[in-house]
């Protein structure tokens, strides 16, 4: 086939194939340092957004700490029992349910405890409570558990006529009563550890 060429074929092709080398060359060199370079200049590009979103949030931290101190002053634990230990925090829910009922003119017929449940740092308190009193006083009830500090739910509340009978009539100026069954709950914070959980421990090192 070359001896079929003219000297003048010969040197295009001597030309182009030398082309395609240097062009091979200049790729295997070229293409990996803009890849190189593309990649750190991503890099650099990453760093420079998370400085500038470090450095706004450096100049929100006096903001930050002013809106803290803010929220500190209101004394947000008053939402919740004050006390940590689930017994004496279900004691004290059960005091203020019974405070309200009785306050406001109904009669408690039982009164249970239930079981505390972990919620996050906090655990809640639930009361189950069976109480009589007439629709305006049950009203007065809820209102009262569902305005007052610390935060209280009425989860449910199942009412019954304390008197089926259809005929029945109250007397002049007298509201009917009903049974209500009423489960309430609250809150608990658990984070801090009551003198009373730590005195044991202290009192048995005493000891040793």
């Amino acid at each position: 086939m070359s001896a079929r060429m003219t000297p003048t074929q010969s040197r295009v092709i001597a030309a182009l194939l030398l082309a395609l080398v240097l062009i091979a060359v200049l790729a295997a060199i070229v293409v990996p340092t803009v890849m190189l370079h593309r990649h750190y200049d991503n890099a650099i590009a990453k760093e420079r957004r998370t400085m500038e979103v470090s450095k706004r949030l450096l100049a929100q931290q006096p903001q930050v700490e002013t809106a803290l101190n803010a929220v500190k002053q209101r004394n947000g634990r008053r939402f919740f029992l004050k006390n940590t230990a689930a017994n004496l925090a279900g004691a004290e829910l059960e005091d203020q349910v019974r405070s309200a009922i009785e306050k406001s003119g109904g009669r408690i017929a039982t009164s249970q405890n239930i079981a505390p449940k972990d919620d996050g740092d906090f655990q809640k308190i639930a009361v189950n409570v069976q109480f009589f009193a007439s629709v305006p006083n049950l009203q007065k009830v809820i209102y009262t558990l569902e305005t007052q500090t610390p935060y209280i739910v009425v989860d449910s509340l199942t009412l019954r006529p304390v008197n089926a009978n259809r005929d029945f009539k109250p007397a002049a100026g007298q509201e009917p009563e009903v049974n209500a069954q009423i489960e309430v709950m609250s809150w608990a914070y658990r984070g801090d550890k009551s003198s009373a959980e730590k005195s044991p421990d202290k009192s048995s090192g005493g000891a040793s």
